[in-house]
């Protein structure tokens, strides 16, 4: 037995010098081809130890912009190399970590390199021994200033969505309307806080809403893919009460498969009031405007009258001349108190507009006759029809009122030439009415403003400014429009354009 033993052992140890060595042998290789691979990686791969040392490079990265210049490997200490005590210690708490654990970590830091440079490195730690790490480095520099840009931007445009004073949300119609965005007034008006909302579906709050108005206004913004706008009377769960303007509309990216319901309200409600009481106020000065105006016109007729008919008792020629005088500063006072008058019963909105039947060429043949007696000899004064006869139904005082209004201008500002007033051939429904004079013309950058309140291209001409002002009131009253095509030199044509039935 002893002899059998004795024959075994050699043969044991042989085999097991055998295993030893091919065990030595299959490390090396492994090691080889690890190193291999190594400095196969175009990617830096440091060596360090536990202590935060980096030792040396395990490779030669051959692309330029992987290669990152650190000196004195071997003593070059990790702290001396980043920008700050906070990067260090989150660095060499990841490296305690991958030694501990084994398991391989990644961090992203700034660090400092030669001539001061500073720059951003992504490093993955692996653990190699016992007290050894591996470092597989990047330079991430362009990519993480990006982000960085992107974050600061990101930042930049939440903190103005979220100060915003009109409440705005966002839902992602590719996640069964999830909320992603509650601002901070949103979450005022409805009272309730972001956190209750994002993340969230509309099915877990349609109690602040009962009626489906956000359902159906949801659903008509995403069926049009247009913008949409309500006012919307609402009272939140803590009985707010509000006036909000609702504004909604579909975002949508990637040729429309991402989508967004972007959804904003604005609280009208101290608006709408001051709008109330801002109109009544109005309401009451064009009250007030027109009976002074009404009182103000009883005695000045009455002056107009007696000295109308004092004018035919003096024969003094000095007397006959001044009477000439009050009765033409009588008619421009009266014009005056009418344009007020009418200018208050418009803005009141008591301003008759009747229709009637209106003979054109009549008329304005009658517009012709009365203005015959206000031009001087150096003037004439034609009527341009554009058909042999014409009627329409329209309301045909104010269309002579414009019509006047157009000739006291034409008269005013021509010296001599002639004074146009007609209409061209009815079209599709409308008629437009011109009167057209060889005065002074009107320069172009002040054709937008002749039709406002109180303008006088000449201030030494007599006038209130509100004649023309009357005008595109009226106008905007009867459905139509009204315009000047004039150049200095040139003389002007003003139009009225108004539909007819």
């Amino acid at each position: 037995m002893q002899t059998l033993l004795a024959g075994h052992i050699p043969l044991f140890l042989l085999l097991v010098i055998v295993v030893v060595v091919f065990l030595h042998w299959l490390n090396n290789k492994y090691k080889s081809l690890n190193r291999q691979i190594i400095r196969a990686i175009d990617t830096p791969v440091y060596l360090l130890s536990g202590q935060g040392i980096v030792l040396r490079l395990l490779n030669e990265p051959t692309e330029q912009t992987n290669k990152i210049a650190l000196k004195n490997l071997g003593k070059l200490d990790i702290r001396d190399i980043v920008i700050n005590e906070e990067e260090y210690n989150k660095h060499i708490t990841l490296l305690r970590k991958v030694l501990d654990t084994r398991i391989p970590c990644h961090l992203t830091v700034k660090i400092r390199i030669e001539d001061d440079n500073e720059i951003y490195i992504s490093v993955r730690l692996v653990y190699l021994k016992h007290d050894r790490v591996m470092a597989f480095v990047r330079n991430v520099t362009e990519n993480e200033l990006k982000r960085l840009e992107n974050e600061k931007y990101r930042f930049f445009l939440e903190s103005i969505l979220e100060n915003l004073p009109i409440a705005t949300t966002v839902k992602d119609q590719n996640d069964n309307g999830r909320y992603l965005i509650w601002n901070k007034k949103a979450a005022e008006m409805m009272g309730t806080p972001a956190d209750e909302i994002v993340g969230h579906y509309e099915k877990d709050f349609r109690h602040l809403m009962t009626d489906n108005f956000i359902q159906e206004t949801d659903r008509l913004a995403e069926e049009t893919a247009t913008s949409h706008s309500y006012i919307k009377h609402f009272i939140n769960p803590k009985g707010g009460e509000y006036i909000l303007s609702f504004h909604k509309n579909l975002v949508s990216y990637n040729h429309g498969r991402e989508r967004w319901i972007v959804s904003s309200a604005l609280d009208i409600t101290e608006l709408l009031a001051a709008k109330e009481k801002a109109e009544e106020s109005n309401r009451l000065k064009s009250a007030f405007l027109a009976n002074i105006s009404h009182e103000i016109r009883t005695p000045l007729n009455a002056i107009v009258g007696f000295s109308s008919i004092l004018s035919e008792y003096i024969q003094d020629e000095d007397a006959k001349e001044y009477i000439r005088l009050i009765e033409t500063n009588n008619q421009l006072l009266l014009q005056l108190i009418n344009d007020v008058l009418d200018l208050s019963r418009i803005e009141a909105n008591t301003l008759e507009f009747r229709e009637d039947e209106m003979d054109v060429n009549d008329a304005l043949e009658k517009i012709q006759a009365t203005a015959k007696l206000k031009i001087s000899s150096a003037i004439k004064l034609r009527f341009l029809p554009g058909l042999e006869a014409c009627t329409i139904r329209t309301v045909s005082t104010r269309v002579i009122q414009v019509l006047n209004n157009y000739l006291s201008n034409a008269i005013k500002h021509t010296e001599q030439g002639y004074i146009d007033i007609g209409y061209y051939p009815p079209q599709e429904g409308r008629i437009r009415f011109f009167v057209r004079d060889t005065g002074c013309g009107i320069p172009a950058e002040r054709h937008k403003d002749i039709f406002e309140r109180f303008v006088k291209l000449d201030s030494f001409k007599q006038g209130t400014g509100l004649g023309l002002s009357i005008c595109m009131m009226i106008a905007e009253k009867m459905n139509g429009e009204v315009g000047v095509i004039s150049a200095p030199g040139e003389g002007s044509e003003f139009w009225f354009d108004i539909p007819y039935a």
